[in-house]
């Protein structure tokens, strides 16, 4: 008696969610296939993948042995579906992606999308990388594009680039083109919560200087933070890309940073044995998107 890739997938989910239940909903079936999908399974291999651990299921030795294998299986036959035909995968994609990063690049990508996958539906999440990584981590999410992620256990980092970013400040304040850490720290500052990228951004660069600022308002949106820096209200670190718009019509100025700013590194990320059709497609049409924008330039370190 074979396998089927049917049943890996039934496996590899139920694996990885912890419960039949969920792995049903991840799959959109009913929780009894799953369950005759993995006795199938079992009953094919001769061994036995699961056993009960009060209301949830734990893996055999034999079953947490079969994960990577499987998921290296299902991220293969999706390859090979998509190679197929590419214009008609199909299907939904829940893709999250940092604000500063989507607010420039997002409009291309739905072109993208549109002309290269028509079938497929996708649904973007916008947040801070911290947070769409804690949902790509719960499933909420199939793919994220993420601005210096933390690395988390079971999830694949696929390197897309160099996002630069800028301190960038109001023409009214009539600043010097070039900054230290003591020049701004009694300025005002906005900046995103604690755990994001752009904080950890600020917080590195005056510590270079043993420095802390002075006044460090905090703010969920980036939009509105570009709002805020262009406004005059604050000082604040932005993509570069993002604020050309207010570069041009003169309203802020991009300062220069001594020491620079660790700039974000960007990467798409999602779980092991998630590189389904639908997840492979959207990555390639972020690529696409990105290399007619010019958007990222290259992270030397991960060439």
């Amino acid at each position: 008696m074979r396998f089927t890739i049917a049943q890996l997938e039934a496996f590899f989910w139920t694996a990885q969610l912890g419960s039949l239940n969920k792995a049903a909903l991840h799959l959109h079936m009913a929780q009894p296939t799953i369950s005759l999908r993995l006795r199938d399974l079992e009953k094919a291999l001769d061994v036995t993948l699961f056993q009960k651990n009060g209301r949830s299921l734990a893996l055999t030795a034999e079953g947490f042995a079969l994960v990577p294998r499987a998921a290296a299986l299902l991220e293969e036959a999706d390859r090979i579906r998509l190679q197929t035909d590419p214009a008609a995968v199909s299907g939904s994609i829940r893709v999250g992606f940092a604000e500063g990063f989507a607010m420039t690049c997002l409009p291309r990508l739905l072109e993208t999308v549109r002309e290269d996958y028509p079938l497929l539906k996708p649904e973007y999440v916008v947040s801070i990388s911290y947070e769409l990584e804690r949902e790509l981590n719960d499933r909420h999410l199939d793919l994220a594009v993420l601005v210096n992620p933390t690395g988390r256990h079971g999830m694949r980092l696929f390197p897309l680039g160099v996002q630069d970013t800028a301190w960038v400040a109001s023409v009214a304040w009539g600043l010097s083109p070039e900054v230290r850490p003591a020049d701004l720290y009694r300025l005002p500052i906005v900046s995103n919560q604690p755990r994001s990228a752009m904080f950890r951004q600020i917080k590195d660069w005056f510590a270079t200087a043993g420095l802390e600022p002075q006044r460090l308002d905090l703010c969920s949106s980036v939009a509105v933070i570009g709002h805020l820096v262009s406004s005059g209200a604050a000082l604040g670190v932005l993509p570069a890309k993002m604020m050309e718009a207010d570069v041009l019509a003169g309203r802020v100025q991009v300062l220069r940073p001594v020491p620079d700013l660790n700039h974000g590194r960007v990467y798409a990320s999602y779980p092991d044995g998630g590189l389904t059709a639908p997840v492979n497609a959207m990555l390639k049409s972020i690529q696409k998107a990105l290399a007619s924008m010019d958007y990222l330039r290259v992270d030397k370190s991960e060439a």
